[in-house]
């Protein structure tokens, strides 16, 4: 719209003269057409003569003739929506406003805008507002297209000029509201969401506008207030509903959480919903209801795998392995790809120890696709049946670029030592950290594990020094050096890794305990032993070795009751260590309970003794000449004599 027509007449021409005639007949039109006005051009120019039909005609300047005119039209012409009528204009703006100017400015304006020309059309609609300064349509305009024109501090300025006249518009401050929010001026837009909910109280747009406002802001208190707002309003708005429960579920306020995401369902029911609740019931272990909602998701859509996968989610949850099976024989048959229903039955089949079962299916899954995690899986079972040769040869068959590579080379050395092959452990992962793309840590400690393990004390210190080049500040690295250090007798070098640790990583809880103990033992630092244990056990509560340092520290400062209690404590999480009923029967002998002490050390001797052959069978190496084992045996031996003598200590 705009080329040159045959005539030679523009289009910009076209109107010029019409506005200047101020009106168009019929067979002027016709004539027109005949020489070529293109048929777009022919329905703009009819709606502009409609437009003065209607009495929007005057592009010619203001007279008196046509005062009274203007003046009929100009209470004849449609507004623009709005909550309050425009404010009156000055006697001097209703002389000089030509509402037919402005209206002819306007539609060229909209026809720029529509063609995407919006230089041109905010230029037209600056000349309507000429014409006539309080066109509210323009008014509004204007601020869109500038914002178009990514001119965002103009628009505000325009919106805000425009709200001084008309404070009641309330899509002017929605649009405003917008403005700042796309500058990142989200308080600004909060005020103007306030107005706008002030102007109309039972508005809740607004608020939940506002809501997201505060959500961006993690103002979560702020947003739950808006959003009781707009329930005090309208109880059945779903919107608020749903962000309710899910800001009261992050607050842990489960119940009330709860009864919202129930309310919204309630409004307006989907599976996505229905699940959401459901997967927070299965966090809080009610099963039960988890199991119904999910069911019900089934009962409208049986090929929900989302659903499916939940529910045997649960059932492995409760134990119930034979229920699980049947939702995956099931899920097998619906599913895209059944590959990991098809592991999962496997999983299954291994967690019931039917061994048989789990590796003729996996061999079947391979036999259709070779893939790691099917291949490590199949190793893991020949493990698990002793069936040695075969683990090796699965494990051969995994790639490194495999997610499951680490875990096979741990599985490989793990075989390879329990059929004595150390040093093929050793070449084996020497040769992976070799290169870098397989190098990591865990296989720096893994080696320096297998050279402890077989006596090679200089080589296992040598590889953690390798480590640590490679990753000097690797936590776990550091730990296991310093508790090979402690191994031998190194325990001034042990305590400089372990603080090195803390300052790393304060909340370190194995290296807390280790210093803490070590204190504690000596006698030394008891007050910081105790703040460091203590912090150990807040960190890892359920750790009975860390609980036995906590009673082994008020043992030490005298506090016999607090030990024993910690102590009782330690017992149950790690029964089967002898070196917590050690300490457990020196507890009970301070509280004057000779005969618990007795019983206790007995118990302990067992498990020494027991270590003693465990260790004469493996042959592992001893500290100063003797293991530990055997000096905390002998000593309980001497314990238990001097306690049937008689003797107090």
């Amino acid at each position: 719209m705009g080329g040159d027509m045959d005539n030679g007449l523009s289009f910009w021409g076209i109107l010029e003269r019409f506005c200047k005639n101020n009106s168009v007949s019929r067979e002027s039109m016709l004539y027109q057409n005949k020489q070529g006005i293109s048929s777009s051009v022919l329905a703009f120019l009819f709606f502009l003569v409609l437009a003065v039909a209607s009495g929007l005609s005057g592009c010619v300047q203001y007279t008196p003739h046509s005062q009274q005119g203007a003046a009929e039209q100009q209470e004849k012409k449609p507004k623009v929506q709005s909550r309050q009528p425009a404010t009156a204009t000055s006697s001097k703006q209703k002389r000089t406003a030509d509402n037919g100017c402005s209206y002819f400015y306007f539609l060229w304006g909209r026809h720029a805008e529509l063609a995407a020309e919006y230089e041109k059309a905010l230029a037209s609609y600056e000349k309507s507002l000429e014409c006539n300064p309080d066109a509210e349509f323009v008014l509004r305009k204007v601020p869109l297209l500038l914002l178009r024109l990514n001119r965002g501090d103009e628009a505000i300025l325009r919106l805000k000029q425009y709200l001084k006249q008309h404070p009641d518009d309330t899509i002017s401050r929605m649009l405003l509201a917008k403005v700042y929010i796309r500058q990142g001026e989200f308080q600004k837009a909060a005020v103007q969401y306030r107005k706008i909910h002030q102007l109309d109280s039972k508005d809740t747009t607004s608020l939940l506008l506002l809501t997201e406002l505060y959500l961006a802001e993690n103002k979560y208190s702020m947003a739950k207030t808006a959003l009781l707002d707009v329930l005090a309003v309208d109880q059945r708005s779903y919107s608020a509903h749903l962000l309710l429960a899910r800001l009261l579920v992050a607050e842990e306020n489960f119940k009330e959480g709860q009864r919202h995401y129930k309310e919204a369902l309630d409004i307006t029911w989907s599976e996505g919903l229905q699940l959401e609740l459901a997967d927070l019931l299965t966090k809080q272990k009610k099963y039960a209801q988890a199991i119904t909602l999910y069911k019900e998701v089934l009962y409208h859509d049986e090929d929900n795998e989302e659903a499916q996968i939940a529910l045997i989610h649960i059932y492995l949850l409760q134990g119930k392995g034979r229920k699980a099976m049947k939702e995956l024989q099931r899920l097998k048959k619906t599913i895209k790809d059944p590959t990991q229903a098809e592991l999962t039955i496997i999983r299954l089949y291994a967690r019931w120890e039917e061994y048989d079962k789990a590796i003729t299916q996996l061999k079947e899954l391979l036999e259709k696709k070779e893939f790691s995690e099917a291949r490590y899986l199949l190793a893991a079972l020949h493990f698990q049946k002793k069936e040695y040769t075969k683990v090796l040869s699965d494990v051969e068959k995994i790639s490194s670029q495999a997610p499951e590579y680490e875990d096979s080379l741990f599985l490989q050395v793990r075989t390879l030592k329990e059929l004595h092959r150390q040093q093929e452990a050793v070449q084996i992962l020497e040769s992976a950290l070799s290169k870098e793309e397989t190098q990591t840590p865990d296989l720096y400690i893994l080696l320096a594990g297998i050279y402890q393990f077989i006596g090679q004390k200089e080589q296992c210190r040598k590889t953690f020094l390798r480590a640590l080049t490679a990753y000097p500040e690797n936590e776990q690295v550091l730990y296991e050096y310093g508790l090979f250090l402690d191994y031998l007798g190194e325990q001034d070098k042990a305590l400089e890794i372990m603080q090195q640790i803390i300052s790393i990583n304060s909340d370190h809880a194995g290296a807390l305990n280790y210093i803490g103990y070590t204190w504690a033992d000596k006698k030394e630092n008891l007050s910081q032993a105790l703040r460091y244990i203590s912090q150990a056990a807040k960190l890892k509560p359920d750790n009975g070795y860390i609980r036995d340092s906590l009673g082994w520290a008020y043992y030490q400062q005298g506090e016999y009751e607090k030990a024993r209690d910690s102590l009782e404590m330690a017992m149950e999480m790690a029964p089967d260590d002898p070196a917590i009923l050690d300490h457990l029967a020196e507890t009970y002998l301070a509280l004057e309970l000779p005969e618990k002490a007795k019983q206790f050390w007995r118990k302990a001797l067992k498990m020494y003794q027991q270590y003693k052959e465990d260790n004469e069978k493996k042959k592992r190496p001893k500290v100063n000449g003797t293991s530990r084992e055997e000096q905390a045996r002998k000593r309980i031996q001497q314990k238990i004599y001097r306690l049937e003598k008689g003797e107090k200590k």
